[in-house]
């Protein structure tokens, strides 16, 4: 269903559980979640600015504890209540919100996703790192990136419940099958973070 950010909060006060899917895309993940984990008391919110891609997603994802808005997620993030949401997952972020780079900006992102989880929440983000030159990335330089990376979120106040080289297997996404067959130049890493 699709619906705006002033009434999403009143919607999901029924569910037992929120979780939040950041830049949606298509729905393709969204929808392995929803099968993979099969919880009909689980509300699931899908965000995509996009409204070509919020279209594809609705078309896709049908179901009466599925909810999506089409807007950017800074704006929606503000509007869910402090302490409310379950989970948070964000796949494949693009470099502003994960970036070395751009790390200023995406600092306060993580903060107030910080603020809207419950005690014990979860932030899963999957994300990854890719040579500038597209050459293969060491482990060296794997190792170092996701200490960098893990160090970011603890900092914000995270704490550290798992970390994976690449991500579960029913994470499916039309880029993360991309990426996955490409694991000499792109290699993925799976964060799971709880406040």
């Amino acid at each position: 269903m699709l619906c705006d950010q002033n009434s999403i909060v009143p919607t999901l006060s029924t569910f037992d559980k929120v979780i939040v899917e950041l830049g949606i895309g298509d729905g393709q993940f969204l929808n392995g979640i929803i099968e993979y984990r099969n919880r009909p008391n689980t509300c699931y919110v899908g965000i995509e600015i996009d409204a070509k891609q919020i279209q594809k997603a609705r078309d896709r994802l049908r179901g009466k504890n599925i909810y999506l808005i089409n807007d950017s997620f800074e704006n929606v993030i503000s509007f869910f209540p402090d302490n409310y949401v379950d989970e948070f997952i964000f796949v494949l972020p693009s470099p502003n919100y994960i970036d070395i780079n751009s790390e200023s900006q995406w600092t306060l992102l993580y903060q107030g996703i910080y603020k809207k989880l419950k005690d014990r929440g979860t932030l899963t983000i999957v994300t990854e790192i890719i040579n500038d030159l597209l050459e293969p990335i060491s482990d060296n330089e794997f190792n170092s990136w996701k200490k960098w990376l893990t160090s970011k979120f603890v900092n914000i106040g995270f704490r550290l419940k798992d970390i994976c080289d690449d991500c579960p297997s029913y994470y499916n996404s039309h880029f993360l099958a991309q990426f996955r067959a490409d694991k000499l130049r792109i290699k993925l890493i799976t964060l799971i973070l709880t406040k």
